[in-house]
């Protein structure tokens, strides 16, 4: 559809290159990285709305499982996180970027920020309880499939998966019991079969179901995705001239 709408002979098309031409290439890779954080903070947004947490309930807030779509005044508190920690982590980056967690994973090719978003959702379990923990799996499952694509990894990861899926029909929760229930085939046939290109869909599609589910709960989500994939699909066009090949952390 861009294409159609800016052919790369028109001057709007020129326009718009100058434009993404002059974003810095390292800042772009963190911002694209940052889309599975995203969803963490989300995920744990819709948890306050939803569950009984101890330490939120003083702030009387009223419990609703059952809500979809939601896009309420409220909901600007989980706009503002995510701002505020997109900022604060790209300064983090630049500023210590020889620091394990903060290295960019396009530029060495290593995963430690899905690792250091992995503890992070570990540390978020004492925050959030033991709804946490389904997305705390889920985190790792993401790590293990980027690090490696041995059996190991890919039968650790069907495991943490089933065990998330479990948990979560445990808890009555909805968006992991869904998420991780569509996302076993992934990892069945990557495991049954050992091809590359279904592992890669293995490491797309995590994000992007994750995704998919908290927007149908947090709708304001849907929107800052949305905008995410339009505006990667627009940089690699207009900079790069070829397709965006969406959700790939590790490829430059």
């Amino acid at each position: 559809m861009i294409r159609r709408l800016f052919p790369e002979d028109s001057n709007q098309f020129n326009f718009l290159k100058s434009i993404f031409k002059s974003f810095d290439k390292e800042f772009i890779d963190r911002l694209e990285l940052f889309f599975p954080m995203w969803c963490m903070f989300a995920f744990q947004h819709y948890l306050v709305k939803s569950f009984d947490i101890i330490i939120f309930k003083r702030m009387a807030i009223d419990l609703n499982t059952n809500y979809i779509f939601s896009l309420i005044k409220e909901d600007w508190i989980g706009i503002v996180n995510i701002i505020f920690h997109t900022i604060l982590f790209l300064w983090l980056m630049r500023k210590y970027d020889t620091f394990g967690p903060f290295r960019t994973v396009k530029s060495d090719f290593q995963t430690n920020f899905l690792l250091f978003l992995a503890i992070y959702a570990l540390i978020d379990i004492f925050i959030f309880g033991k709804m946490m923990l389904g997305y705390f799996l889920m985190s790792t499952v993401l790590y293990l499939i980027y690090r490696s694509d041995s059996y190991i990894s890919l039968a650790l990861s069907l495991l943490l998966t089933i065990i998330t899926m479990l948990l979560s029909i445990s808890f009555n929760e909805p968006i992991l019991a869904t998420g991780s229930a569509i996302y076993l085939p992934f990892l069945v046939f990557s495991l049954i079969f050992k091809s590359k290109n279904l592992i890669v869909y293995a490491q797309k599609y995590l994000p992007l179901i994750i995704f998919i589910f908290i927007a149908t709960k947090e709708l304001w989500f849907g929107f800052i995705g949305f905008s995410y994939f339009l505006f990667f699909n627009m940089f690699y066009y207009f900079s790069l001239k070829r397709k965006y090949d969406f959700l790939r952390l590790d490829q430059a």
